[in-house]
């Protein structure tokens, strides 16, 4: 149901405001994509990506 209304959401957003907000989104999680990759990099210490 929540994922239903998301999707309505997005919707109504692209037909009233275009797809500038859809960008702006973008570009948050794709700055958040390269946060989470540097920390990634920063803690993999040995090299081992993980033990299992």
């Amino acid at each position: 149901m929540k994922s239903i209304l998301l999707t309505i959401l997005i919707i109504v957003l692209v037909v009233l405001f275009g797809t500038w907000p859809l960008s702006i989104l973008a570009k948050v999680l794709e700055f958040l994509t390269m946060l989470i990759d540097w920390l990634a990099k920063a803690l993999n210490v040995f090299g081992w990506n993980g033990l299992i």
